[in-house]
């Protein structure tokens, strides 16, 4: 009987100071790994892993292993990293860190916030109230899984918060029925805020197979995030037959930021032409928009003055842009105030290469600089509208069915040409570009 006691006690001995260690080593870890792929404190999920985090401020970083996550996630913690990491077993390397919906499908975790649509967000990661969070190397996948009966199917949300997505992927954030694709729902990687103005970065990451907007951040008609969009891949959906207006890449609301370096492509809506490559709509400061390729949209670029949202729209800078196969309406489109457009390579554009555009009221479609384009097969090069003063020389033509022509719209002679397509189109503001 003594020994067996002395033997038990030590049994319960050993196993109490294995837990005291695991949990030190918990403790005292800033870095946690999800699955088995790395030594180190381990958990089987990246919702129990963040769980640990808020327990041990000592944890910094979450390393996902390469595998399928069928989970909702929700950071709240300031400073974050959520990464995905390789694994090389017997000379192979994996690395796609992928979350999925969960079984019973994407559930409400946030809340839209913009004026123009609010409701329910159905984040699959979603940022909310943190500072500095950063997700690196992660793919999340809605796989075209549900509807938006519930909410707004998002993959990456920052809800009033800052920090980075960069080296990640958002992809099949739309419907599971191509009849549903004109509901207002489905964005790639988003951020939104009101009453403040947090930083949010988006870099070197692809979004497709969105069903609204590709990467997006809104405001509250006064203030929002400001982003830096460097070097993101934005594929649309391309032509379907539905009303589903969507954005490559959207600053709105009171927004702002810089978009920089990226591609964007097939972002097409032949029902209301409401699509458009980059949009600024409604936003404040003095937003920057260059060296970005964008091809094959109703709309290249646009900036939208709308009274209805805060006004906004003025003071953009669209530099060194490579536009080309606009199939409805303008390579670029300016439709706010004091802005500037140089140096810009637009090519075979439906209505015209720069529209200077006065149908958005408070000025639209004054105080502009149009100079050092180069515009190719276009119905105009430029449509001047009736703002003024405007400072629209020198800039190189090409193909072009007018050079400059007044007014808003341009419709070509009758007849045979290889422009005929831009014959009786109309640059009515009304559907044009929807945020």
């Amino acid at each position: 009987m003594i020994k067996k006691n002395t033997l038990l006690r030590t049994c319960v001995t050993v196993a109490a100071v294995l837990i005291v260690c695991l949990f030190a080593q918990a403790t005292q870890a800033s870095t946690v790994y999800v699955g088995t792929c790395h030594a180190g404190v381990q958990y089987t999920t990246i919702t129990l892993a963040l769980a640990a985090a808020a327990a041990n401020s000592n944890i910094t970083t979450i390393d996902v292993c390469p595998g399928y996550y069928a989970e909702q996630v929700t950071i709240t913690l300031d400073g974050i990293t959520l990464q995905g990491i390789p694994f090389t077993s017997e000379g192979q390397t994996t690395d796609a860190a992928v979350i999925i919906p969960p079984s019973g499908g994407l559930v409400q975790n946030g809340t839209v916030l913009d004026t123009d649509e609010p409701g329910p967000a159905l984040a699959q990661i979603l940022v909310q109230n943190a500072t500095g969070v950063t997700i690196k190397n992660i793919v999340v996948d809605a796989q075209a899984s549900q509807t938006c009966g519930s909410g707004n199917i998002i993959g990456i949300y920052y809800e009033n918060s800052s920090g980075t997505v960069t080296n990640s992927t958002a992809r099949n954030q739309i419907e599971n029925n191509v009849n549903d694709y004109g509901v207002q729902c489905g964005w790639g990687i988003a951020a939104e805020s009101a009453g403040s103005a947090p930083t949010f970065a988006v870099t070197n990451s692809s979004v497709h197979n969105f069903q609204k907007n590709g990467i997006v951040v809104r405001g509250d008609n006064t203030t929002g995030p400001v982003l830096t969009a460097t070097g993101n891949t934005v594929i649309g959906i391309g032509p379907v037959p539905t009303d589903a207006g969507q954005n490559g890449i959207e600053i709105a609301f009171g927004a702002t930021g810089s978009v920089k370096s990226n591609y964007v492509a097939d972002v097409l809506n032949p029902s209301t032409n409401g699509a458009t490559g980059i949009l600024l709509y409604a936003s404040t400061g003095s937003p920057v928009v260059e060296t970005n390729t964008v091809e094959s949209s109703d709309t290249g670029i646009a900036i939208v003055h709308d009274p209805g949202f805060g006004g906004g729209g003025s003071g953009a800078t669209i530099n060194s842009n490579h536009i080309g196969g606009t199939q409805t309406l303008d390579g670029i489109d300016l439709c706010g105030a004091t802005e500037t457009a140089k140096s810009n390579i637009i090519y075979n554009a439906t209505q015209s290469g720069i529209h200077l555009d006065d149908t958005c009221g408070g000025g639209s479609g004054s105080g502009d600089t149009v100079t050092g384009n180069t515009v190719s097969e276009a119905c105009a090069g430029l449509l001047l509208g009736t703002g003024s003063p405007n400072t629209t020389a020198p800039n190189t033509y090409f193909n072009d069915g007018y050079e400059t022509q007044p007014g808003d719209a341009c419709t070509l002679p009758s007849g045979p040409n290889n422009l005929a397509k831009s014959s009786g189109q109309s640059t009515k503001k009304a559907g044009k570009h929807r945020p």
